[in-house]
Order: structure tokens, then C-alpha cells, then sequence
């Protein structure tokens, strides 16, 4: 999902030869994954604030002539890393969330096949957030399923804390229109809930700030498990098992009373 409110110059038709196996375009696209990998690096450690152009550049290995053939500025950058975290996410997010619509689709081709006596040669079905249709995940599975997903969420930031300190930190308050970048995150991630807890059926007004209210929640939490545990923090930090227990808690009560 890509949330980048800027797409960075238009690079120039390019010619040229093959060199090292790849033509100039693809040299290029290297070089703007060089460039998000760097900024990841020195935003994710060092902070945005004290990043330049040429610090990304030197961590890069790549001249900053470079750096602009794929972007306008810092702030462009720091779109573009923000967007590549927030995809990391949400497919680890999706991932962990197949199996339990893998199961309401086997449930549903079952019925439709109960009456076949032959051996089972059905296919594996991979399961895309398109696909999803009925009434999402079954309610039975909301405490699971919200354990899982959350869980995958939460690795893919605090496995690697540079995601973490990005998303969570570096992104806020820096200009009014990374905020939308970031408003658009947070309402992709509410699109998400919805449609995994509810499938196909549309939703009130009600449920959509419910979504809205528990993205909102989850990522307090992980500010806050974030920086209790930065060396200039005098909050505790406390185990990131108990954040997702609360978190689980939220979310399930959430589809009971609000979300169902």
C-alpha cells in the first residue's frame, strides 16, 4: 500500500548500454532501492532531523547527483521509507491473517461439495484481500486471528527498530503534507480491520471510528513501548506480550460490541 503524497522527479527518457547485467533503467531502480534503504538506516537511527542529503548518499555508496534522479528532497525520502515500512506491515500483517480466511473459504467450498463422495482434489486457494467477501472471519476465530495479525504487526516493527522509530516517531509533525501521508496510513490500516472483520458488507459511520479509534490505540501503545525504551526515557517499558494482550483485548471487544 503506498501512501507517498510526492512521487519524486520524473526521470528523462534514458539510453544507453547494458552495464553489470542491467539496463540504465534498472540501474536507476537500484539506486532509488539503494537510496530507501539508506534513508531507512539514517532515519531509523540517527532521526530525520539530523539527516542530510549527503549522509543518506554516503550510507547509500552513491554521489548525490544521484539522489536526485529519484527524489526531490529529504522529506521526499522520508515518504518513500515510510511508505516501503508500512507495506513491510502490512504484509507480514496479511500473511498471518491468510490462514483464517483460508478457513472460512474452505468451510465455504465444503458446503458447496458436501455432496461429492469423490476423493478431494481441490487446489490450494491463495487468499488476496479481494477476495475476501461474506462476513469476514468468523467470530469463533476474532480472538485468534486478532492475536495473530497483531502479533506479525508488532514483529515487523520491533525486529528491525528502525521501521519502529520511522513509523512511530519520525514521520509526526514533520510538514502538513507527510501528515495526510500519514492520515492515509492510518485510515488504509482502519480500511483493513473492516474488511477482515466484516468481509463484503459495508459499514455505519459507527464502525468505521471504531476501526479508526483501534489503529489509533495500537499505536499509542507501540509509541510508547518505543520510546520506554530509549536510554533518555524515564518510562518503563513494559513486555511487549502484555501490549499485545491489551491490544487483543481492545480488538476483540471492539467486534463484539462495535464491529460485527
Amino acid at each position: 500500500m503506498s501512501t507517498s503524497a510526492t512521487a519524486g522527479p520524473s526521470a528523462a527518457p534514458i539510453g544507453g548500454r547494458r552495464y553489470g547485467g542491467a539496463d540504465p533503467i534498472e540501474r536507476q531502480s537500484r539506486r532509488r532501492r539503494a537510496l530507501i534503504s539508506a534513508g531507512l538506516d539514517v532515519f531509523g537511527s540517527e532521526g530525520y532531523a539530523k539527516a542530510s542529503v549527503k549522509s543518506v548518499c554516503d550510507q547509500a555508496g552513491l554521489t548525490q547527483r544521484y539522489f536526485y534522479e529519484s527524489f526531490t528532497d529529504r522529506a521526499d525520502l522520508l515518504v518513500a521509507v515510510y511508505d516501503d515500512c508500512v507495506d513491510f506491515a502490512r504484509t507480514a500483517t496479511l500473511a498471518a491473517a491468510s490462514p483464517f480466511l483460508d478457513a472460512e473459504a474452505d468451510d465455504t467450498e465444503a458446503d458447496d461439495t458436501e455432496a461429492d463422495d469423490t476423493e478431494d482434489r481441490r487446489e490450494p486457494k491463495e487468499v488476496a484481500p479481494a477476495r475476501i467477501s461474506g462476513s469476514g472471519i468468523a467470530g469463533e476465530l476474532i480472538s485468534d486471528a486478532a492475536r495473530a495479525t497483531l502479533r506479525a504487526f508488532m514483529s515487523a516493527l520491533t525486529d528491525d527498530e528502525r521501521r519502529a522509530r520511522v513509523m512511530l516517531v519520525e514521520v509526526v509533525g514533520v510538514s502538513p503534507e507527510i501528515e495526510r501521508v500519514r492520515m492515509s496510513a492510518i485510515h488504509g490500516w482502519a480500511e483493513l480491520i473492516l474488511m477482515l472483520a466484516r468481509g463484503s458488507r459495508p459499514p455505519t459511520a459507527r464502525q468505521r471510528l471504531a476501526s479508526v479509534g483501534l489503529v489509533g490505540a495500537v499505536t499509542q501503545l507501540m509509541v510508547d513501548w518505543y520510546v520506554a525504551g530509549q536510554s533518555d526515557s524515564d518510562i518503563p517499558r513494559e513486555p511487549l506480550e502484555d501490549v499485545l494482550d491489551v491490544c487483543v483485548e481492545l480488538f476483540v471487544a471492539a467486534h463484539d460490541r462495535l464491529l460485527n
